[in-house]
């Protein structure tokens, strides 16, 4: 994977949880809400924060690779 690639994935993966994240803050704002659909919003927010972790470790690998040859 290349880093215009690594790029593009990170924008997309903080998207999807700004939106989730967007999505929890609403349900949340109601006077009652269903517990089952904010635990499910919260495991996909903690999800695609790992994905990000992920593709930040590989961003920040990919910058510092040495060529060895």
């Amino acid at each position: 994977m290349d880093i215009d690639s690594i790029e593009h994935h990170i924008r997309t993966l903080d998207n999807q949880h700004t939106t989730v994240s967007r999505k929890l803050d609403a349900l949340l704002a109601q006077k009652s809400w269903n517990e089952y659909e904010a635990e499910d919003l919260k495991k996909q927010k903690l999800k695609l924060k790992d994905e990000l972790s992920i593709m930040y470790r590989r961003r920040y690998d990919l910058m510092n690779e040495h060529d060895y040859d």
